[in-house]
């Protein structure tokens, strides 16, 4: 059953698709709300003692010994969130919480510990018509739209400027919960840069790693960023430099990835010619399945990611050498053995979320039938 009222709001233009008064209501009583969302999210939170230091010093002293989730205090019965870091943002301030989408569940987690009203950039559309949790996001505040429709996509930069002026905004630049294997965060679409410098407000990054075994989820939260400050090259146009800044973001990121994750979680030792990859994949997969109830093919939309121009020249290399047939004299006199490079096509494939999501869903139609 579609949403009612709110299912067509990624239509609304940039007067309408919230008011003054809404935002005004939402910042007002976000600390009453969040008290609401935390019971009907059925939320454990652990706020740690943060340190003052500054993000290098953080994670250059950072504890990379393993710690057991048991250690806390969790609760069996709910989500634990165990927030280690949170930094001293002033009060009146809107921020741009940059986020990275690793999980069905990172919105409701994030919002649950941010410290004040922030609107949710979602690009989930299919979500916001039929999936009656969004009645909550709406009550939060958010901004949806089409992620493949032109038009929604240029007025969403107006969208954001106009909550800015009084309101945070929490946004995903992933575009795509993140199932890569390779990349601790994956690459970085440009808008919350070039939403920093057309509107001065700082970027407030946040970083979730989900241990779905012990029902826990680990968040680190960094210092404001001006990006006006970060040096970049002096010879990059203004294009290459937005890009360079989002690298430096994406690296940060990458960083409290792989902090949380040494810490956190249990180290798996890969076996010769194992299928781990495979299965952790797998495990992902039948996960947002699960939790988001998939039951017709959004992906192109709803898993859309960033390629780089390396990434997709590599792929189409790896594709056209997997289709080249060499007749056996070449194979003989060039020792060029074409396998490889199936191999490497096959992984390719292997990695793309929109592919292996569809072909998930079919089987799954194909077991009901």
């Amino acid at each position: 059953m579609k949403n009612l009222f709110i299912s067509n709001l990624n239509k609304k233009d940039v007067d309408h698709f919230t008011t003054n008064i809404g935002l005004l209501i939402r910042r007002k009583t976000d600390k009453a709300f969040k008290k609401i969302c935390n019971v009907f999210t059925n939320v454990n939170i652990i706020r740690e003692n943060s340190d003052k230091l500054s993000d290098d010093e953080h994670f250059t002293n950072y504890p990379l010994e393993y710690k057991n989730s048991k250690e806390y205090p969790l609760n069996a019965k709910k989500h634990n969130i165990i927030l280690e870091r949170y930094p001293e943002l002033n009060d009146d301030e809107p921020y741009i919480f940059v986020s990275n989408h690793t999980c069905p569940e990172d919105i409701e987690t994030i919002l649950n510990v941010l410290d004040r009203n922030a609107y949710l950039v979602l690009g989930s559309i299919d979500s916001l018509k039929y999936n009656p949790e969004m009645y909550l996001s709406f009550l939060n505040g958010m901004i949806p739209f089409d992620i493949m429709d032109k038009k929604e996509r240029h007025e969403l930069m107006d969208k954001m400027e106009r909550v800015l002026k009084t309101n945070s905004i929490l946004i995903f630049p992933e575009g795509s919960h993140n199932f890569s294997p390779n990349k601790l965060i994956n690459n970085l679409y440009d808008g919350p840069v070039n939403l920093s410098l057309r509107t001065g407000r700082k970027i407030v990054l946040v970083t979730l790693v989900r241990d779905n075994d012990n029902n826990v989820s680990y968040i680190d939260v960094s210092n404001p960023i001006d990006v006006k400050n970060i040096d970049v090259p002096s010879n990059l146009d203004e294009k290459n430099k937005v890009k360079c800044l989002s690298s430096y973001l994406r690296d940060k990121m990458a960083t409290a990835v792989y902090c949380l994750s040494a810490r956190h979680l249990e180290m798996i030792h890969r076996e010769p010619n194992d299928k781990i990859e495979d299965k952790i994949r797998e495990e992902k997969i039948e996960d947002a399945f699960k939790k988001l109830h998939w039951n017709k093919d959004v992906f192109e939309a709803e898993y859309l990611t960033k390629k780089t121009k390396e990434e997709i020249e590599y792929n189409e290399v790896q594709e056209t050498m997997s289709n080249l047939r060499y007749d056996l004299s070449v194979l003989r006199d060039t020792l060029l053995d074409i396998k490889d490079y199936v191999i490497r096509n096959e992984d390719v494939h292997n990695k793309d979320v929109v592919e292996v999501m569809r072909k998930h869903l079919i089987l799954t139609k194909n077991k009901k039938i």
